[in-house]
């Protein structure tokens, strides 16, 4: 069996299967910083023939990092039909940025209308939306950070006395409040009355409400009715469940995240994650681009340039950026209301280019 292909493959062969190459990300949208990283993507074609062999082909190549991607050319088409941004702006690209562009790549080129549909757009928004919810997400996280220890099912508590002459009645307390110690006692469930239970004191010698952090209820003499029961005991057990996804969601969010994007953070400087949303208004103002122009924007320059990059140093308030995604989206509804692009990309057309592409590929290196 063929050992897999690698990128130093591609760059290596004669039959040079790279039809195009181009820096991409923030060095190719104009909003790169001294410590931005340089990202590179490619697209590259393989003879017919090698799909009729029992060996896979791969649909993507990359480096160990990720940084540097090459697209087959039938992987890419199958992105562009699902209007994904990243792949369409390849179509797009400033020319300063492609280092390999050939006439094969010329015939996508030329064709690169058709990729531009209400899916592009609606892709775009879709991205930019997902962008706005995870800064929101990451808004909640960093303004309340959660302790390490996981939440405690009996901090979801509360006990309501069986008889408590002296305060008003049934008011639930919390377990510190009335001195209750779950390990001595045991519950029963109460009937008609969802997340509710009977409680009974029985001492050190009782199994506990909670066992391996699991309400367990326990069969209650009938003499112990009377003389054990103590109240009742409410149990939120849909809140604790939130708690603890919220819990391990930030932790996972924590250990993952990009520390030097989060030092303003830390800091108290700023309290989103400039970088996401920098993203979030670039693609919202390359689906403006696509509704008003029928192209994707991937270059800024003049204000908006300084815009997007003024929100990746933290200059504005977190509720500021909300409030203007959400009027720009309003906006784009506005827009997409009169756009006359059509609804999605031909798939006939697709095919019919993933051939054009192939055979003006085979015949370049045929005719050497």
């Amino acid at each position: 069996m063929p050992k897999p292909l690698t990128i130093e493959d591609l760059r290596g062969d004669s039959r040079s299967p790279i039809i195009f190459e181009s820096i991409v990300g923030s060095q190719a949208y104009g909003t790169s910083l001294e410590s931005s990283d340089v990202d590179i993507k490619g697209i590259f074609v393989l003879p017919a023939a090698d799909y009729l062999s029992l060996h896979e082909v791969p649909p993507q190549i990359s480096d160990a990092k990720g940084d540097t991607v090459y697209y087959a050319l039938p992987r890419f088409l199958e992105l562009v039909l699902g209007a994904n941004p990243n792949i369409i702006e390849l179509l797009f690209m400033p020319e300063e940025c492609i280092s390999v562009q050939t006439p094969a790549f010329d015939l996508l080129q030329k064709s690169r209308s058709l990729f531009v549909t209400q899916k592009a757009y609606e892709s775009h928004i879709g991205y930019a939306l997902a962008q706005i919810k995870k800064a929101k997400g990451q808004n909640k996280w960093v303004n309340n950070p959660q302790p390490k220890e996981r939440p405690n099912i009996e901090d979801f508590c509360w006990f309501i006395p069986r008889d408590d002459k002296d305060q008003m009645p049934y008011r639930p307390k919390t377990l510190t409040e009335s001195g209750i110690n779950l390990k001595h006692c045991h519950v029963a469930a109460l009937e008609h009355s969802p997340s509710m239970y009977r409680l009974y004191h029985y001492g050190p010698q009782a199994r506990g409400v909670f066992r391996g952090g699991k309400l367990a209820c326990e069969p209650i003499l009938i003499e112990d009715e009377m003389t054990k029961c103590i109240g009742l005991l409410s149990v939120n057990e849909q809140a604790h469940d939130r708690a603890v996804r919220d819990h391990a969601n930030y932790w996972t969010w924590r250990e993952n995240r990009n520390e030097a994007r989060w030092e303003s953070q830390e800091k108290g400087e700023t309290d989103y994650d400039a970088k996401n949303m920098m993203h979030t208004f670039r693609l919202l103002l390359s689906g403006k681009s696509i509704l008003k122009t029928g192209e994707p924007r991937v270059r800024f320059e003049g204000d908006d340039q300084q815009f997007l990059l003024d929100i990746r140093q933290g200059k504005f308030a977190y509720n500021d950026l909300i409030t203007h995604a959400e009027q720009l989206v309003e906006e784009l509804t506005t827009l997409k209301a009169q756009s006359t692009l059509p609804e999605e990309l031909d798939f006939e057309k697709a095919e019919a280019l993933l051939k054009e592409v192939t055979n003006t590929w085979e015949s370049s290196f045929n005719h050497r």
